[in-house]
């Protein structure tokens, strides 16, 4: 078992790109979209709500007053609690403390053995969640990909297939208001009923608005939803500057701001007091082949931006990015690519870093790639100890004893302290001769190793017999419903 290490930055001057003014400067403009230009909401609850708030509407279109919103963010807790599936604290979103986990809904799967894509399946969720279970710097699962075999339910599905293979918390996706209460009953059966599940969450929604400034039926519904039931939820924008914003960051900044302000607005009207984390998604859209640069610069200051002013300025829990790439393949870019945006995010105190494991624009998920990022995290983790100046750090007496031309290695100061140095288990430090031995193996054939073995031999912590008969019911009912609908 490697060391663990803290959760946030131990260091006198942490990662951070915006001031106070300019932050306050972009809520400002942030505020002024809203009243002037306003959102197109198409839930005509919400915006019955919103009039009754004070919000001007005409048809969908609904300007905000600045007061409503400075309420809305006075209501939110600055701290959310997560616990994992056996009622354990597993997670505490505030402040600067960094979590990383995997992302959600790939299309495809990255094949090692054929170096191609394949659709994502059913058997690659279990040996997702299971090899997510198994590394211990990932704190949290996303579904990792889209189930086709369940058109109806795949969001069920998914959920079902962690919740079996896993212990840690989750972040979830779902259709619609049925889908997310599909899975939240799911959760009341490992607690024990639903009273449970809300006092001790196991899952946060994944929500978000369709940029720019337009709010659908379903995601303001299960906005709502969570809500009222107090099931911890974010509601953040996915922005391409270019596409469906600005081309600059400053703009998209301010437009990913009034988004996820609508959306705080929404869920506290709804019920004063919910928990909500605030953060969004903000890429660059690459003009000559239209697809959003995960991994560029640009993106990844955004990354860290929005979530900076969320802590900073509102004391909200923060949702961002934490190890994608643009890579086809978990290669040299994909690490690089990785470990730049794990390190930005972890440094500037993303409570939650999610996307671990996401090449090819978010298409594609890789094993591989999610086993070599878990080093990286790990590493990062390492850095966020900073350093502790004790007189047994500073080490004077036993500089002082070895001297001039002495040597530290038999000193009983180096054995003490040995075991406190990180070290790895996918990265190779062997002298040349000895990595020949071992095979001549790359890190990605390292990773993969990882990844075969923990398919093959890691057995997750089951459901007892009563919780899986709760929930296949709820999942049976889930498809006959699904079947009548279509």
């Amino acid at each position: 078992m490697r060391k663990q290490y803290p959760l946030k930055v131990n260091a006198a001057s942490p990662l951070g790109f915006l001031s106070r003014e300019e932050m306050e400067k972009i809520h400002s403009c942030a505020l002024e979209l809203l009243q002037d230009t306003g959102a197109e909401i198409q839930h005509k609850g919400a915006i019955e709500m919103l009039k009754n708030a004070g919000c001007y509407v005409k048809r969908k279109r609904v300007h905000f007053p600045p007061s409503l919103v400075e309420w809305a963010l006075k209501q939110a807790p600055s701290r959310i609690l997560l616990y994992d599936r056996d009622g354990e604290f597993a997670m505490d979103l505030s402040g600067r403390n960094s979590y990383f986990g995997t992302g959600s809904d790939c299309c495809n799967l990255y094949d090692w053995e054929n170096r191609s894509h394949h659709t994502f399946t059913e058997q690659d969720m279990i040996n997702g969640a299971k090899l997510a279970d198994s590394l211990e710097n990932i704190d949290f699962l996303m579904c990792l990909g889209l189930m086709y075999m369940y058109p109806g339910t795949s969001y069920e599905h998914q959920f079902a297939a962690m919740l079996r293979n896993t212990t840690k918390p989750m972040v979830v996706t779902a259709a619609d208001r049925e889908s997310i209460k599909n899975i939240a009953e799911m959760m009341a059966v490992v607690r024990g009923g639903m009273e449970e599940a809300i006092n001790k969450p196991l899952i946060i929604l994944y929500d978000e608005p369709t940029s720019p400034l337009n709010h659908t039926f379903e995601a303001v519904d299960k906005l709502i939803y969570c809500a009222e039931n107090m099931l911890p939820t974010n509601y953040a924008p996915a922005i391409m500057m270019g596409g469906t914003g600005p081309m600059t960051m400053e703009g998209a900044l301010v437009q990913c701001l009034a988004e996820c302000l609508t959306g705080i607005v929404i869920h506290q009207l709804a019920k004063p007091g919910a928990p909500f984390v605030f953060g969004g998604c903000i890429t660059n859209m690459d003009l000559k082949i239209t697809q959003p640069a995960y991994s560029s610069p640009e993106a990844n200051m955004c990354y860290s931006m929005i979530p900076q002013i969320g802590r900073e300025l509102y004391n909200l829990p923060t949702w961002g990015m934490g190890g994608a790439c643009g890579s086809k393949m978990p290669d040299a870019q994909a690490v690089a690519e990785g470990t730049q945006q794990a390190y930005l995010s972890g440094l500037s105190g993303v409570n939650l870093c999610h996307d671990v494991g996401f090449m090819n624009y978010g298409l594609t998920f890789s094993f591989e790639f999610l086993v070599m990022m878990d080093e990286v995290i790990s590493q990062l983790r390492r850095v966020f100890c900073g350093v502790n100046l004790t007189e047994e750090n500073l080490a004077m007496d036993v500089i002082k004893s070895v001297g001039p031309k002495g040597y530290f290695l038999a000193e009983d100061h180096t054995v003490k302290h040995m075991k406190e140095m990180w070290e790895p288990k996918v990265q190779d430090r062997n002298e040349h001769i000895k990595w020949q031995q071992l095979g001549s193996l790359s890190m990605e054939e390292r990773a993969h190793a990882i990844v075969e073995d923990v398919i093959k031999n890691y057995v997750p912590k089951p459901l007892t017999e009563a919780q899986e008969e709760e929930i296949q019911k709820i999942l049976d009912a889930a498809d006959a419903a699904s079947k009548i609908k279509g």
